[in-house]
C-alpha cells in the first residue's frame, strides 16, 4: 500500500470530487482514479462511490479515509520533528486565535517568538472557535486559542485553560438605553448585529429572551464575523451587539459601553488546543509558555481598565 495512494484517497474523500481532489494534488484526473483503483483492487473492497455531487466512500472506505487521515497527520508531525532535530530549530507553527484575541494575546506572542530569534514562521488563522477547533481536528492546524464548550469536550484535543473572557450588550455611549431603565423587551424590539445561530454569543442572546418569554426580534445584521468588525456601524446608529471586554477596550470599543442590567454580563472560558495525536515540538511548548503569560498579562489590563470604567447601574 503506498502512501501517496492513501494521501490521494484522503483528499478525494474531503473534497467528494475526483476532479476537485486531483486538482489541489497537481495531478490528472485519470492518475488520481488508476490510484483509488490500485486500492481497491489490493484490498479486494470498493472504495469510493458515485453521487449526484461526485464521489462519496463506502462504508468500508470511511474507514479507510478516517485511518488514512490519522496517517497523513502523523507524517506531517514526523517531518516536523526530523526537521527540528535536523537545523535546531523551530520550523513552521500553525495557528488560530479567535478575532477578540489578536491584539491582546496573538500579537505579544508573535512578538516574543520575533525577539528572541527562534527563526519560527507561522501561519495563522483567525476565526471563531468553532471553526477553528474543526481546522485543528483535521489537521490544518498545529494550536488554537479558541472558546471551551463544556457540553462539547473533543476526544480528540487537548486543553490548557488560559482564562476567562466576558462579553456584554453593547450600544453607543449616546444611546437611549443608557440614559433610562429598560427591560429585556425593549431590548428585544432594538435592531442588532449578531453571528448566526450555532455561535456561543449568539446562543447567548437567544436563551436571554427565551428565558424571559420575550421573543427576539431578527437581527438587522447577521455576521459570519465577530459582531465587533461592525463597531463603526454600532457607533453611528442605534444597533446593539455583544462584544467582548477585549474588543470594547480596544480602538473598535470607543464611543460604545456596555449596557446595565437586565442586560447580562457573560463569561466564557478560553483554552489553548492541540491534537492528542500530535507531536508536541519544543516550539509548540513555547507557544503555550507564551500564551499563558500573555493571558495573564491581558487579564490583569482588563481587570484595570474595568476598575476605571464607570460601574454599570
Amino acid at each position: 500500500m503506498q502512501i501517496k495512494d492513501l494521501q490521494w484517497f484522503v483528499c478525494a474523500v474531503e473534497r467528494s470530487s475526483l476532479h476537485a481532489a486531483a486538482e489541489a494534488m497537481g495531478v490528472t484526473q485519470p492518475a488520481l482514479t488508476k490510484s483509488v483503483r490500485r486500492l481497491e483492487a489490493e484490498l479486494g473492497v470498493r472504495l469510493l462511490e458515485r453521487t449526484a455531487r461526485g464521489v462519496a466512500p463506502t462504508a468500508i472506505g470511511q474507514a479507510l479515509f478516517q485511518r488514512a487521515r490519522g496517517l497523513g497527520q502523523w507524517l506531517h508531525d514526523t517531518r516536523v520533528l526530523m526537521q527540528d532535530l535536523k537545523i535546531g530549530q523551530a520550523g513552521e507553527l500553525r495557528v488560530g486565535v479567535v478575532p477578540a484575541l489578536v491584539d491582546s494575546v496573538m500579537t505579544p506572542v508573535l512578538a516574543a517568538f520575533l525577539e528572541d530569534g527562534a527563526g519560527v514562521r507561522f501561519q495563522t488563522s483567525v476565526q471563531l472557535s468553532g471553526v477553528l477547533l474543526q481546522q485543528l481536528e483535521a489537521g490544518s492546524l498545529d494550536l488554537a486559542i479558541a472558546a471551551i464548550d463544556p457540553d462539547k469536550p473533543s476526544p480528540a484535543l487537548n486543553c490548557q485553560r488560559l482564562g476567562t473572557q466576558h462579553s456584554y450588550i453593547v450600544a453607543r455611549k449616546e444611546h437611549p438605553l443608557h440614559r433610562r431603565r429598560f427591560s429585556l423587551q425593549d431590548l428585544a424590539q432594538q435592531p442588532w448585529v449578531l453571528p448566526p445561530v450555532n455561535v456561543t454569543l449568539r446562543t447567548w442572546v437567544d436563551a436571554l429572551f427565551a428565558s424571559a418569554g420575550v421573543p427576539a426580534a431578527p437581527a438587522f445584521v447577521y455576521t459570519d464575523a465577530t459582531p465587533a468588525v461592525f463597531a463603526k456601524l454600532v457607533r453611528r446608529t442605534s444597533l446593539l451587539t455583544v462584544m467582548t471586554d477585549d474588543s470594547l477596550s480596544g480602538a473598535g470599543g470607543v464611543g460604545l459601553a456596555a449596557l446595565g442590567e437586565p442586560a447580562p454580563a457573560w463569561a466564557l472560558q478560553m483554552g489553548l488546543f492541540w491534537r492528542r495525536s500530535a507531536y508536541f515540538s519544543a516550539p509548540m511548548e513555547q507557544f503555550r509558555e507564551r500564551a499563558v503569560q500573555a493571558f495573564d498579562a491581558r487579564a490583569a489590563r482588563v481587570g484595570r481598565e474595568a476598575q476605571a470604567r464607570p460601574a454599570r447601574r
